[in-house]
Parts: structure tokens; sequence; C-alpha cells
């Protein structure tokens, strides 16, 4: 695993200074370091790229500097290609990061000689049906959520599984996650925290006026659709929280799970519940 692809979020690492030194270090240990062709003007090192679509089918694997955010933008195109993601944590959590940045190289060396091991991590496609048209599908690693972008309005939701019906509520949305986000939106709603080795799915309601709406867990292999019932202009569907359609009254949002899984590369033994023990500690600090 030669062709290493770096894909920086520059807010993180805004003078650039540690991706010019990772790629340097890289480049001395013979790796060829594919960077966007804007990123090796403003550095002078690495490999350019006409377009990142090129880095994510040229790398063996990719090297993420950043937040959870950017590894979610990342893994939405990296399945793809299915290239396995090395997260270098810049931001401040960091649930998918496998390594904060003070051992980037440390990581990165592993890889390379290969002590490291691959967690595939089930991902949701959705799509929105208007009358007897589906529009694109969208993926996503985290979580799907229907909302209103309203502050402090209500929507009134249909909720079914598998075409059976479940339940219509009032509420500020609903969350459809994947075990993998299960600890982000997911967890803040009040929904269940799930291992990410499963392939769950829970639907999570946000705030509902309602007190027999509790969570639910369901199959990965489910399908779940949400319905907006009654006129609301200001619903719309959100992909981990960084993509997203508006949706009309009387639209439907289907989910399932995707055939697309996202690589995630572990250098280190902390387990699911090592690291969730530890970033609780960080979130009470």
């Amino acid at each position: 695993m030669k062709n290493i692809g770096i894909i920086t979020n520059i807010d993180k690492d805004p003078s650039l200074l540690q991706t010019k030194e990772l790629t340097l270090w890289a480049e001395e240990k013979g790796c060829k370091v594919l960077l966007s062709s804007s990123l090796v003007e403003k550095i002078g090192v690495g490999i350019p790229m006409a377009s990142t679509d090129d880095i994510y089918e040229k790398a063996d694997f990719l090297v993420v500097l950043g937040g959870d955010g950017t590894i979610l933008r990342v893994a939405r195109k990296a399945c793809k290609c299915k290239k396995p993601i090395l997260g270098i944590n810049f931001g401040t959590l960091g649930y998918l990061a496998d390594v904060e940045k003070d051992d980037a190289k440390v990581a990165i060396e592993k890889v390379l000689a290969g002590d490291f091991k691959i967690e595939k991590r089930m991902m949701l496609e959705a799509h929105i049906e208007r009358g007897c048209v589906s529009h694109d599908t969208q993926l996503a690693l985290n979580e799907v959520c229907v909302s209103n972008t309203n502050f402090s309005r209500m929507i009134s939701l249909s909720v079914e599984v598998n075409g059976e019906y479940i339940n219509t509520f009032r509420a500020d949305g609903v969350i459809v996650s994947t075990p993998t986000g299960s600890t982000a939106y997911n967890l803040s709603a009040g929904g269940p925290i799930l291992n990410t080795n499963t392939e769950l799915m829970t639907i999570t309601h946000i705030c509902p006026h309602a007190l027999y709406a509790r969570p639910i867990v369901v199959s990965g292999n489910d399908e779940v659709r949400i319905k907006v019932i009654g006129d609301y202009s200001n619903t719309q569907a959100t992909f981990d929280g960084q993509n997203g359609d508006m949706i009309k009254s009387g639209d439907t949002i289907v989910i399932k799970k995707s055939k697309y899984y996202t690589d995630i590369i572990k250098t280190t033994n902390m387990s699911f519940f090592d690291i969730l023990r530890r970033k609780m500690v960080e979130v009470r600090i």
C-alpha cells in the first residue's frame, strides 16, 4: 500500500504545516502521496491530482486529517471506490478517527507494514418518493434525519417498517441511524447506543409531543418509510447532517441499508467500548 491519498480539512490545519510534514515524511518512506492540485500548489510537495475523484480512485488508502465531519464527507465517496480510510483526529471528539494527530506517523507506518485491521461500517441509502417519481439516492454513514427547518415548529410524520404501519406522531423530526451514527445526533436525541459491529438501525423521535414515542431498534435488512403528513413547506431530509433535500407534503423518504460499506482502518487495540468510555469522559469535561 504505497499510494496514499491525503484529504485535509483546511479549517483544522489552516497553515497546512502538518499536511506538508506528513507528506514529506511519507515520501521519505517511498510512498506516493496524492493530493488535490490546489493543495500541492500551496505546500509545494506531493503528486497533484486533477480532481478529488482521482485521489479516491488511485490511492491504496486514504488518510483524512480533520474531524468526524470530514471523515463522513470522505466516506460517502470512498465507499464507492472501496478505499479504506485512516482518520487522524484534528477535531474535537473524533469517534471515527483512529488516532490523534500526534500519533499520525505511527498509525501510517503500521498501515504500511500491514499491522492493521479493517472495520466494515454499515451505511444507509435513502431516496424521496414524490407521487410516482423516485428522486436520486443519497448515502449516509451516520444517519438520515427528517426535520423542520423552522425553529420550534413541529411536523407530523407517519412511520412504517417493511410496509407495516408503526405510528403517526408530531415532533421536531425523526432520525434513522446506523450503529456508527448511534453515538452522534441519535445519542443527543435520547436514542440507544449500538455496537458498530452490528447491522441495525434506530428510529429515534426528536422531541416528540407524545409520551409513547420511544426509540425503536430494527434490523439492518428492514426498510423504513417516513411520510410527511400535512402541509409543511420547510421540511427537509438531511444525510449525515451535510447534504439535504427539501420535502413536500405527502412525500415519503425510503431508507434502507446500502450495498456500500465504509472501511475504517484501525491500528490500535481500543475496542468500541474503550473508545465510547474515553469519549464520554471528554464530553463530560
